[in-house]
């Protein structure tokens, strides 16, 4: 579908915060000579311009966030922090101006196919392994999104490369012609529901990475999901699933991942011991990420070269040191009850030291309640929610308030015995105490490594 950005026909462009993803677009639209006024509530010390700082085509409305359009645009691109609830969304909406995602604008400029990830957990660790699998395969791939690098920063190069790209509930709200070639929908639980309006305003966003795709493309879905499984689209639907043979997709039979397709025999695509990767969880990620790399081409002995090689992402379940016998993970990216309970399903029963807490964003914390009763030994509380997750957990099992990461961790230190588990996974976002998740994850590796003792 052309656009008029597609066509370079916009001559003045507001571009809405200035985080990594609206930088990138603001450079992208300047080098196609397009007018671009920036808008950001933060003071510009606070913001890294780089090579932008001093464009004469970028106009700068910093320490502000304007009510209305301040004057007349052919656009506006969101950055994903940005809600559409805004006045000035809601007053370029009014005034009929396009409103797009940084991901709308850069797809309209890819030499070469997409493939989008989205979901409530592990869309980062999936679109990280579809990126191994596809480059094991040969393939020329850029990996970005809303993980790594924004997708506009990513459009100048060779043509046919594939982008494979992390697409968030919030970049879909704004997407009108992105059509993956294949694209993966890995779960579903409540998050975010502190920004979108209720569950099913967040699904229907999240579905939206399907609503482009014809019958030539691919959708994965995850077949172990009810309300993943029942989405319909226009292409091909291939599932995958831990639980029970599928169809069309892939399924988990012993240590073996099979694929499985109308009008073929079913075939080994990976082993289970191929995966560097701890948890269920995982499996369901590397299951996802063989079915986009199958549907770009990728053949399964290559596949298996590439899950392989990928030992993991920061902040994802990621083993920080072993310390007497205790092993330390940080799973900071553990920022909703799901992915909570997903990481607390890797460990035996009554090995967990849980640290849980920061900024509650939607979600029963009584969820957790089978699983910590199962699973820990004692949780350490910290940040705002503390109260709210200790009403919930206090009769499943022994609750400390650390208030901090740094009480929380002297405490697991104190209290862990050999065999067991310091998890720091805490369902939470991170805001109350630190800039994003990544931060509060350096922070607690670095509090572990200053404990000092590690083992080998």
């Amino acid at each position: 579908m052309k656009t008029p950005w597609s066509e370079c026909d916009w001559n003045r462009v507001l571009v809405y915060g200035l985080g990594a993803s609206g930088l990138a677009a603001a450079r992208l639209l300047l080098s196609r000579r397009v007018a671009v006024v920036a808008v950001d509530r933060r003071n510009v010390d606070d913001i890294e311009l780089g090579d932008l700082a001093g464009d004469p085509s970028l106009e700068l409305m910093v320490g502000v966030e304007p009510q209305v359009l301040p004057g007349a645009f052919d656009g506006v691109v969101l950055s994903p922090g940005v809600p559409l609830d805004r006045p000035l969304v809601r007053d370029a909406r009014r005034r009929q101006v396009p409103v797009i995602s940084e991901i709308e604008l850069g797809f309209a400029f890819l030499n070469g196919p997409a493939v989008g990830i989205t979901g409530s957990n592990g869309k980062s660790t999936t679109t990280a392994l579809a990126g191994a699998a596809l480059r094991a395969s040969g393939f020329s791939v850029e990996v970005c999104g809303n993980f790594g690098p924004p997708l506009t920063a990513r459009i100048e190069g060779e043509t046919g490369r594939i982008f494979v790209v992390e697409v968030s509930s919030f970049q879909l709200e704004t997407v009108d012609t992105f059509r993956p070639r294949a694209a993966a929908f890995l779960n579903l639980t409540a998050d975010h529901l502190d920004r979108h309006q209720d569950f099913e305003t967040y699904r229907a966003a999240k579905a939206r990475i399907f609503d482009r795709q014809d019958e030539d493309d691919i959708a994965v879905l995850n077949a172990d999901d009810p309300l993943v499984a029942a989405i319909g689209a226009r292409a091909r639907r291939r599932f995958f699933s831990r639980l029970e043979p599928v169809a069309d997709g892939c399924y988990l039979d012993g240590e073996r991942v099979i694929e499985a397709a109308p009008g073929q025999s079913p075939a080994e695509l990976f082993r289970v011991a191929d995966l560097r990767l701890v948890g269920g969880h995982n499996l369901e990620n590397a299951m996802a990420a063989a079915l986009l790399a199958r549907a770009m081409g990728a053949e399964s002995e290559a596949i298996r070269a590439g899950l392989a090689s990928f030992a993991g992402l920061p902040h994802r379940l990621e083993r920080v040191a072993t310390r007497g016998g205790v092993a330390w993970f940080d799973d900071s990216k553990g920022t909703n009850i799901d992915a909570t309970l997903r990481s607390l399903e890797s460990f035996p029963d009554r090995s967990v030291h849980l640290i849980l807490g920061g900024r509650h964003k939607g979600g029963d914390p009584a969820d957790l309640v089978e699983a910590v009763r199962a699973k820990a030994r004692r949780v350490y509380l910290i940040g705002e929610a503390a109260e709210l997750f200790e009403r919930a957990l206090s009769e499943a099992a022994d609750c400390q308030h650390a208030g901090d990461l740094e009480r929380a961790v002297a405490a697991a230190a104190e209290q862990a015995r050999a065999g067991e588990v310091v998890l720091l996974s805490p369902a939470t976002a991170s805001f109350d105490q630190y800039d994003n998740f990544a931060a509060r994850g350096r922070h607690f590796s670095a509090l572990v490594v200053a404990l000092g003792g590690a083992d080998g």
